[in-house]
């Protein structure tokens, strides 16, 4: 008898283990935003047709679904994406700089340093994110002849605003990223960068659009 006791207190501490590793579940709730900078509208009277082409370079290989996560939420706020960037009105990069463990404090520094600035995770006590984002408004240039629809240059001569933020989702747990970030975060980075763009247009995209049809 005493055996058997032994092996059940072995597999109840087993179990208790196990469930400490256990990626505990997460909400949009839970996730904090951490911004420097802001996506900001171009200066002077300019008409920026709603169209996105998104960009998104992940250095962690731990982020998945978050160009289509961000096309998604830009097509709700009235967006039209397209695949190449000649064709758009914003281009956005995103550039997603570290995911992993590391200190609340940490996070918020690495944040607080801004665009460009160096981003290593370090620490422990929480699990974060951190990408940098590039606005490019520009005018669309109209091609002369039908076969020059889709331009393969997408010159600076046409760019009329550009700006920069970075911004970090964090959660005060530390979880395990063996198949990457949870979902949750992609959803959550994709919504707030949509909402970062739209707030730069001087029109509602639908109002824009309603303009271009008239002429």
């Amino acid at each position: 008898m005493p055996f058997f006791r032994y092996l059940l207190l072995l597999l109840c501490l087993g179990l208790l283990a196990a469930s400490g590793c256990v990626r505990q579940p997460i909400d949009a709730a839970g996730l904090e935003v951490l911004r420097q900078g802001q996506l900001e509208e171009p200066e002077g009277d300019v008409d920026i047709a709603p169209v996105v082409y998104v960009n998104v370079r992940d250095n962690t290989n731990r982020v998945f679904g978050l160009r289509a996560q961000t096309e998604s939420w830009l097509r709700r706020q009235g967006y039209t994406i397209v695949p190449n960037p000649s064709e758009a009105g914003y281009i956005l990069q995103i550039v997603v700089l570290s995911a992993g463990i590391a200190s609340v404090d940490n996070a918020r520094q690495i944040v607080a340093a801004g665009y460009d600035a160096p981003a290593q995770l370090s620490g422990k006590g929480a699990s974060a994110m951190v990408a940098d984002i590039l606005l490019v408004q520009r005018r669309i240039p109209k091609a002369q002849r039908p076969s020059n629809q889709k331009l393969k240059s997408i010159g600076k001569r046409n760019a009329v605003g550009n700006s920069q933020m970075r911004i970090a989702l964090l959660v005060h747990q530390e979880l395990r990223l063996n198949g990457g970030l949870p979902p949750i975060f992609a959803e959550t980075m994709g919504k707030e960068l949509a909402a970062s763009v739209h707030a730069t247009g001087a029109e509602e995209p639908a109002q824009q659009n309603a303009k271009g049809n008239k002429q």
